[in-house]
C-alpha cells in the first residue's frame, strides 16, 4: 500500500512539472497612437422614437396629424414650420390685451401736442361722417378730438406720462376721473372704427403707433407686463363708457373681453416639434416685441427658431409713427439670447404680405417654403395655401368667425376633406398631392384651453 502511495505522488509531481514547463506568458502589447477601428456588424443601429404630442385635449384628427407629421418630415434637411399667434398660439389677442393694458396703466410717451398727429397717420378722410358704423357720431376730426382734449386733461392733471405707465395707486386715481373713461374708451373704439372703415394696411398698424416714443425695450417691457397679468385672468367681458356731454361725438360704449394666454398644448406642440429637429417660426400681425415678450412670458422661448413680426420705424432709438418697409426686421434666438435678424421683411406681416415677409426673411434660410402652418383668421389664409410643400395646416377655430372668412373658408376645407374626401391620415392626403387641413377646438372659457374636439365653446 505504502509503495503504491509513493508511487502515485511521484507521478503527480511530474505531471505538474510538466505543466510548469509548458505554462507561457500572454504577451503584453505596446500602446499605440492608432485609431482602434471597430469591426462592422450587421445589428440595426436603434434610432431614438419620435416625441409625440400626448395632451388628451387635442382633436383626434389634430393629434393623429400632427404625430404623423414628426413621425415623417422630423429631422428631415430644411423642415421648418410658420405659426400665426394671435388666436393661434394664444387664446384671444394679446396685441389688443395689451391696447387696453396700455389705456389703463396709461403708458404713453408722446405730449398732448403730438397726439393728433399720431392717432391721424394715415386715415382716410379726416371730416367724412362715420356715424354709420355705429361706434359713436361724428368724423375722425370729431373722435381725435375728442381724444386729444381728454389726453390733455389728464396729462396737465395726473401727468406727465411715459412709458413705464403709473403705479397701482395712481392707476386707481386717474380711472375714478370721468375724463378717464372718455379717454380710454373712445381710444379703444377708435381702433375697431378704423378696422372698420380702412383696409388692413391703415388699420393694423395704426394701433402700434400708440408706441410712439418708446424704445424697443420699453414696449417688450410693458407688453410682458400685460400677458403676465391678463394670462392669470379668467375670461370675462369688461364694458367702458363714457358721458359724453359737451363732446362732438357724443356718449360711447365699448366692450372687451378680458384675459389672454397660451394653452399647455401648444407648449408642448412648441416642444415636440422642436425636439423632433423641426424649426418654429412665428409669423404675426401684431408688434415684434409684444410678441417676442408673449414668447417669453409664456414659456415658449426654448423652443423658436425666430419671430417675424410687425416693424416701425425706429429714429434715435424711439418708434416714431410711420410703418418700416426698408429695415424692418425679425428676431432669432442665438444661444438663448434674442438677436435682431439682417434680412429686411419689406411687407406688413398680415394677409398677403405675410407671404412676402415669409419669402423675404425665412425662406432664403432653407431654400423652401414651410412643411406646415398653423393658424386661424383671413389674415394667415395666404401663408397657408399657397406653399406647394405645405403638408400640414392645423386651424384653430375661433367662435366669433364668419364662414366667408379665410379662417372660415379652411375651417369648412378641413371638414369637406374629413367627411366627403375621406381622409383620415396626413399620409393618405400628402399622396394624394393635398395639404391635409384640420380644424381643432378651443375651451374660451376659464383661463382657457383647446378641447377633445373641433368644435369651439
Amino acid at each position: 500500500t505504502m509503495k503504491k502511495l509513493l508511487a502515485m505522488l511521484l507521478a503527480l509531481v511530474m505531471v505538474l512539472s510538466f505543466a510548469a514547463c509548458g505554462t507561457t506568458e500572454e504577451p503584453v502589447e505596446e500602446p499605440t497612437d492608432e485609431p482602434v477601428v471597430e469591426e462592422p456588424t450587421d445589428e440595426p443601429v436603434e434610432e431614438p422614437a419620435p416625441i409625440h404630442v400626448e395632451h388628451a385635449d387635442w382633436s383626434e384628427q389634430a393629434k393623429n396629424a400632427i404625430n404623423d407629421f414628426v413621425d415623417t418630415y422630423g429631422n428631415t434637411e430644411n423642415a421648418y414650420v410658420v405659426f400665426d399667434f394671435d388666436n393661434t398660439c394664444s387664446i384671444f389677442d394679446v396685441e389688443e390685451q395689451l391696447a387696453v393694458y396700455q389705456l389703463q396703466v396709461m403708458a404713453f410717451a408722446f405730449t398732448p401736442e403730438e397726439i393728433s398727429d399720431i392717432l391721424f397717420t394715415e386715415i382716410g378722410d379726416h371730416d367724412e361722417d362715420r356715424t354709420d358704423l355705429g361706434y359713436g357720431n361724428g368724423s375722425y376730426a370729431d373722435w381725435v378730438a375728442d381724444i386729444s382734449a381728454a389726453y390733455d386733461y389728464l396729462y396737465t392733471t395726473y401727468g406727465p406720462f411715459d412709458a413705464d405707465g403709473l403705479d397701482a395707486d395712481a392707476q386707481a386715481t386717474i380711472q375714478a376721473d370721468p375724463q378717464w373713461a372718455e379717454f380710454a374708451t373712445k381710444m379703444r373704439a377708435m381702433y375697431d372704427l378704423v378696422y372698420d372703415a380702412e383696409s388692413p394696411a391703415v388699420a393694423y398698424p395704426w394701433v402700434l403707433y400708440w408706441f410712439t416714443g418708446m424704445t424697443e425695450q420699453e414696449v417688450y417691457d410693458l407688453a410682458y407686463a400685460s400677458h403676465t397679468y391678463y394670462g392669470a385672468v379668467e375670461t370675462s367681458e369688461v364694458t367702458w363708457e363714457t358721458a359724453g356731454e359737451g363732446t362732438k361725438v357724443g356718449p360711447v360704449s365699448y366692450t372687451w373681453t378680458s384675459g389672454t394666454g397660451v394653452s399647455e398644448n401648444v407648449q408642448e406642440l412648441w416642444k415636440v416639434l422642436d425636439e423632433n429637429g423641426i424649426d418654429v417660426w412665428v409669423c404675426s400681425a401684431s408688434a415684434i416685441d409684444p410678441i417676442r415678450a408673449a414668447v417669453d412670458a409664456y414659456g415658449l422661448h426654448d423652443y423658436v427658431t425666430g419671430v417675424i413680426a410687425m416693424c416701425r420705424t425706429l429714429v434715435d432709438g424711439k418708434y416714431v409713427n410711420s410703418y418700416d418697409y426698408e429695415t424692418g426686421y425679425g428676431w432669432l434666438i442665438e444661444d438663448g439670447e434674442w438677436v435682431k435678424d439682417e434680412l429686411a421683411l419689406g411687407a406688413q406681416t398680415q394677409g398677403v404680405g405675410k407671404v412676402q415677409s415669409i419669402n423675404n426673411a425665412i425662406y432664403p434660410k432653407y431654400g423652401v417654403g414651410p412643411l406646415a402652418g398653423f393658424m386661424d383668421s383671413t389674415g394667415d389664409y395666404n401663408f397657408c395655401t399657397e406653399y406647394a410643400n405645405l403638408k400640414l395646416v392645423i386651424n384653430f377655430n375661433r367662435a366669433s368667425r364668419k364662414v366667408t372668412d379665410g379662417g372660415g373658408v379652411i375651417a369648412e376645407l378641413a371638414i369637406y376633406q374629413r367627411d366627403y374626401l375621406g381622409y383620415d391620415s396626413l399620409a393618405e392626403a400628402n399622396a394624394a398631392g393635398d395639404t391635409l387641413y384640420v380644424l381643432q377646438g378651443r375651451d374660451e372659457y376659464g383661463l382657457r384651453g383647446l378641447r377633445a374636439s373641433d368644435k369651439t365653446m
